[in-house]
């Protein structure tokens, strides 16, 4: 009998104790030292008769078949590993492990609402859900139009044809970006459209963009070079108080062209709205790890709705995620923990087509 260990796993220690975490079956199984080194026995296919088990060795690999760590070539197990790692090799193990532990499975088990709100108000009384937006108040900061953007002069005004319009630009001319345009940009792809008062939530911002509980995780920063009114420099969008805050001076062109993958169209773009992801907030409301998933899917709604609004009133954008995540992150001071960056949208003026 030829075995080899589940690839679709993973080992990790806690607290000392080896703990073997199986993404495809959703288990967490703890492992004694001795099921340990046989798992480094078996790291490459090989006849268990040929292994030079002793007689409790040869027990423990019985046990460890059994739970599926190790598997036996040609069982279904070893075929539907092939089939998963056939399938997600391009993307390499982490992205693998990621899918399939946050995968639901038809024996998921959800709480009603009432049950729900229950675990949520218990989990309110010893951490209380963090705070909806965020600002820098030392930072300078340019006050925004407030109220509902007015599309009457916009060049696309309807939504269908402002989805119609709607292409991917990574040529502007070189015309600043009006400050008016750009307000409406934040307004819509992040600012507060409703607030409410909730005893278990607190404030609960509701904007333009749905979110995953309402949490909204998406913070937006820019780099501004060439905006009708505003100084360049790196800058926060506060939704809460509908300004931008700057937060530091435009580094170097290397810099900021290293920070944008080296694509020297984006690093010319008047402006690049910059997304992070405020990770506490989703966490607070889903603990489960598949919330992440919530996190990017709110990214794409944000993104999108900025790119629309930029189609509908006649700017050029792009949303691309090709750029260094730790660059991004150091320019603008965010913890890449707690914060990370999830990727960039470029505005401006389109240049004419050729």
């Amino acid at each position: 009998m030829k075995v080899k260990v589940a690839e679709c796993a993973a080992l990790f220690w806690s607290g000392g104790q080896p703990v073997w975490d199986d993404a495809l079956g959703h288990r967490q199984l703890a492992l004694t030292p001795a099921s340990e080194g046989l798992l480094r026995t078996f790291a490459t296919w090989r006849e268990l008769d040929d292994a030079g088990l002793g007689p409790e060795q040869r027990s423990i690999a019985a046990r460890l078949i059994d739970a599926g760590v190790l598997l036996e070539w040609g069982s279904p197990a070893h075929e539907n590993e092939v089939q998963v790692l056939t399938g997600w090799q391009p993307w390499g193990a982490a992205a693998r492990q990621y899918h399939l532990a946050s995968r639901t499975l038809a024996t998921t088990v959800y709480l009603d609402d009432a049950d729900s709100d229950a675990e949520l108000e218990a989990r309110a009384a010893y951490a209380p859900p963090p705070p909806p937006f965020k600002t820098y108040p030392e930072a300078p900061a340019v006050a925004l139009a407030t109220g509902p953007p007015a599309s009457d002069d916009w060049e696309h005004g309807d939504l269908v044809d402002a989805l119609h319009h709607r292409r991917s630009v990574r040529e502007f001319a070189p015309s600043a970006v009006d400050l008016g345009r750009l307000t409406a940009l934040l307004q819509l792809g992040g600012g507060i459209v409703e607030r409410r008062a909730d005893s278990l939530y607190g404030t609960v911002a509701f904007k333009a963009s749905p979110s995953a509980g309402a949490r909204d995780p998406i913070e937006i920063y820019a780099i501004v070079r060439n905006v009708v009114g505003v100084d360049p420099g790196l800058y926060h969008f506060s939704p809460g108080t509908n300004a931008l805050e700057k937060v530091g001076e435009l580094p170097s062109d290397d810099a900021q062209a290293a920070a944008l993958g080296g694509q020297g169209w984006l690093a010319a773009a008047p402006v690049v709205l910059v997304y992070s992801a405020v990770i506490a907030r989703t966490q607070w409301r889903y603990p489960s790890g598949r919330a992440y998933r919530d996190v990017l899917i709110g990214f794409g709604h944000v993104s999108q709705t900025v790119l629309v609004t930029a189609a509908a009133m006649g700017l050029g954008a792009t949303v691309v995620t090709a750029v260094s995540d730790e660059d991004l992150e150091t320019m603008f001071g965010l913890d890449r923990t707690g914060e990370p960056v999830l990727g960039v949208t470029a505005v401006g003026v389109p240049a004419p087509r050729r």
